[in-house]
């Protein structure tokens, strides 16, 4: 597949989604509502808490926060020096990472001010993880993949060789030079320095010895039509190792050993599935391009979740604070909205 091409179907996913009319109002189902109204214009791409301090990232440098567990959000006082896009935050204890358009990484500690730092790229970054050991991997376009060991200061490239990695396994050579250098949109950093990532292709692939060497862990089919299996778009791991991905096509992962293996799930959606997450007491939540899913019983059945406006517009982020009720969760998408989504019992 050509770069160009490739670079349309990205953009025409993670940028090109804004298309979609926005209802004046929307009533909840089931207590969830919308905690934050903003302009058609306004984007969120991801949320992520440190306790219960949230932060949601988005288009030409927006980041909206609370402190007291998604209660109540508002513009952050302290914006960051960018009006480009930023795709993903993570936060662990008092340090924050943002990512994205043209190299972007912004770190910050507390809720101090944000500083942007040489990621040494200029290729898009989609989301990064880090750990408690400073340990932070950024994933994003053509290969990108990136690590720091110092908080995210200062940035490598651990990118392997991917045509190796992605071999086919059937003798097709065709097949594995289309992926020699494929687009990572999901990334998870153990505390034990371990890495999960994965993306185009349907491919997770783990590494233990910090990004040195890697190996798959789940290889998606295409379906009956295509040559192309389904892009994960999103991957979210408790601290349990119990964890889900999703993706295009419906597609719904599960893992219960922290991503060394993993089982694909029934979902009864073909719906593109932008990120997915779960509470202890199993229930899970995937949402994505006019689609929201649940399940109350660790992704052995979904139902359509009806809440607000999931089924008309696009969400592509999910997290919860250490304070949020054990059967909600925060969604972050378009005109700005952070969504609170009660799951109710389900």
């Amino acid at each position: 597949m050509k770069r160009s091409a490739r670079g349309t179907f990205f953009n025409s996913v993670f940028l090109g989604l804004l298309a979609l009319g926005f209802p004046s109002a929307w009533a909840a189902e089931a207590g969830s509502r919308a905690m934050t109204q903003m302009t058609p214009h306004d984007r969120l791409y991801a949320v992520a808490f440190g306790k219960d301090v949230g932060v949601a990232v988005g288009h030409a440098g927006l980041v909206l926060e609370t402190t007291d567990g998604g209660k109540t959000w508002s513009k952050a006082a302290e914006q960051p020096p960018t009006q480009l896009a930023m795709h993903g935050i993570a936060i662990v204890g008092d340090r924050s990472i943002a990512v994205g358009q043209k190299g972007l990484v912004l770190v910050r500690d507390g809720r101090g001010a944000w500083r942007q730092v040489d990621s040494g790229t200029d290729m898009r970054l989609l989301r990064v993880g880090l750990n408690k050991n400073g340990i932070a991997v950024a994933v994003g376009a053509f290969g990108t993949l990136l690590k720091s060991t110092d908080g995210g200061e200062t940035w490598a490239s651990i990118a392997p060789n991917w045509a190796e990695l992605y071999k086919s396994g059937d003798g097709s050579d065709e097949f594995a030079a289309v992926r020699d250098e494929p687009t990572n949109y999901v990334v998870k950093v153990f505390d034990d320095d371990s890495i999960l990532i994965g993306g185009e292709y349907g491919q997770i692939n783990h590494s233990t010895d910090g990004g040195a060497t890697w190996s798959p862990v789940f290889q998606a089919q295409s379906d009956e039509s295509g040559t192309i299996p389904p892009t994960i778009f999103g991957m979210n791991v408790r601290d349990d190792g119990v964890g889900y991905a999703s993706g295009q096509d419906g597609l719904i992962l599960k893992t219960v050993d922290a991503g060394k293996s993993w089982t694909r799930l029934t979902s009864g959606s073909k719906a593109s599935l932008f990120d997915i997450d779960s509470t202890a007491d199993g229930r899970v939540i995937a949402i994505g391009m006019r689609a929201g899913l649940v399940s109350s019983d660790g992704g052995s059945n979904w139902q359509s979740l009806h809440a607000l406006d999931l089924s008309l517009n696009w969400y592509s982020g999910l997290s919860r604070g250490s304070s949020t009720p054990g059967d909600a969760l925060f969604a972050v998408g378009h005109s700005g909205r952070v969504l609170s989504l009660a799951l109710g019992n389900r």
